[in-house]
């Protein structure tokens, strides 16, 4: 299951990516949760359920024209997935480009998205799960 749900979780990066919100929702538990540092919500970036989905991906499309996910490193434990890279991305309104080293900490249930959580260290992500670099 640790390897099944690495590849869900680089499909959710890339729904992210093609700014695709039904397959986001497809991707997701009803329950689902996400914590990001980009996107600023209620509960400072925490977005709850498909609705929360839905402006979260909204709220990353007002501010940047594109955002992509870049991998380094990917490691399936149990139902979480650990991914390590960078974000590039460009504003909006400045038009300024620019990249950002990124962690990702995705968990699972039952082949669906629960949690999402986002970190400006991609050793914050590891950490998240009780592993070091």
């Amino acid at each position: 299951m640790s390897q099944e749900n690495v590849e869900l979780a680089r499909k959710v990066l890339d729904a992210l990516a093609r700014r695709d919100p039904t397959r986001l929702i497809e991707l997701s538990d009803p329950e689902v949760e996400w914590h990001s540092f980009f996107a600023l919500a209620e509960g400072e970036g925490t977005y709850r359920g498909h609705d929360g989905a839905r402006r979260y991906m909204s709220d990353l499309d007002d501010a940047f024209e594109i955002g992509r996910a870049e991998v380094d490193d990917a490691l399936g434990v149990g139902d979480v997935a650990v991914l390590v890279g960078r974000i590039r991305f460009r504003g909006k309104g400045s038009g300024v480009e620019s990249e950002t080293p990124t962690g990702w900490m995705l968990r699972f249930r039952n082949g669906k998205l629960l949690c999402f959580r986002a970190f400006r260290r991609p050793e914050q992500a590891l950490e998240a799960v009780g592993l070091t670099e």
